[in-house]
């Protein structure tokens, strides 16, 4: 049985982890806001873009432009965005998983499937897998992974380009609330028409200076768009999770904390009462 001692030790232990978890879930309250707040910002933007190619495709042939030319077989190459910490719950655990079930189907129509990583626990996960993880960046700064991805997004625009491989695909955690972020694996090359046309309008489009010019602008940024909204999409979730994962060990930390308090009462009231019977016994024994 635990004595006196060790409870009060393991009290101060646990009362220590949970001053620990509150103060990390202030910190990640604090760079969720302002991540949140970079995502929120960058929506309009995005949204009105998504809409320009959703009513240029509506109009405009495949061939029209290399990034819109469908190819079939040859290698996919799948871009994911992980976090480099942990602690922020099965956050980088599902998405990883959801990229090994997505490569399973894309083996059906792809000769060969190429990986890029930014983020510690992807690279840690796949590069124990059999998966070909071909690049990976790792315990950056924000603003750093901005700058890797900045200069990333051409190379690999000019890859595809190139016919190096047909299809590009992203997969990232897609922040909706603090409570709920879901995972996703899209594709952005070929570009395909987005999914939201609310802004669409029926009629043909009189393209200024020329199609050519036109596509060749709005498709590479559509496609670098992708990407860096991911990016974004990632911080908010990673600074999500923690905050929620330290929210509920400070919790349990809590409850663990009323156990030993009652713990340490009863075996105190156990000492007492032993005591307590120790000293009547022996002024009994005395008389």
């Amino acid at each position: 049985m635990a004595t006196l001692k060790d409870i009060k030790l393991r009290m101060g232990s646990v009362k220590n982890t949970q001053q620990i978890t509150k103060a990390m879930k202030l910190v990640a309250a604090s760079k969720m806001k302002k991540a949140e707040g970079r995502i929120k910002a960058a929506r309009p933007y995005t949204d009105k873009l998504n809409s320009m190619v959703s009513n240029l495709a509506g109009g405009i042939e495949e061939g029209a432009h290399p990034l819109l030319k469908e190819r079939k077989g040859g290698k996919a190459l799948v871009l994911i965005f992980t976090t480099d910490k942990g602690l922020c719950g099965a956050l980088n655990t599902a998405l990883c998983k959801q990229v090994v079930r997505a490569s399973k189907g894309l083996l059906e129509t792809s000769t060969e499937i190429e990986l890029i990583d930014l983020g510690r626990k992807g690279a840690d996960f796949f590069s124990k897998s059999p998966m070909n993880l071909s690049e990976f960046h790792k315990d950056l700064k924000e603003e750093e992974y901005m700058a890797v991805l900045d200069k990333m997004m051409p190379t690999l625009i000019q890859r595809y380009t190139d016919g190096e491989f047909n299809r590009l695909y992203i997969s990232f955690n897609h922040f909706i609330n603090v409570i709920t972020q879901e995972q996703r694996f899209e594709q952005i090359l070929p570009v395909q028409a987005p999914e939201t046309v609310a802004d669409q309008e029926n009629g043909e489009f009189l393209l200024e200076p020329d199609r050519a010019s036109i596509l060749s602008v709005i498709l590479p940024q559509y496609v670098k768009n992708q990407a860096y909204t991911a990016l974004l999409d990632g911080f908010a979730c990673e600074h999500a999770a923690r905050m929620t994962a330290m929210d509920a060990a400070s919790t349990n930390a809590g409850e663990l904390l009323k156990g030993l308090r009652l713990q340490y009462n009863r075996a105190r009231q156990a000492a007492i009462t032993t005591e307590l019977t120790e000293i009547i016994s022996g002024a009994e024994s005395l008389n």
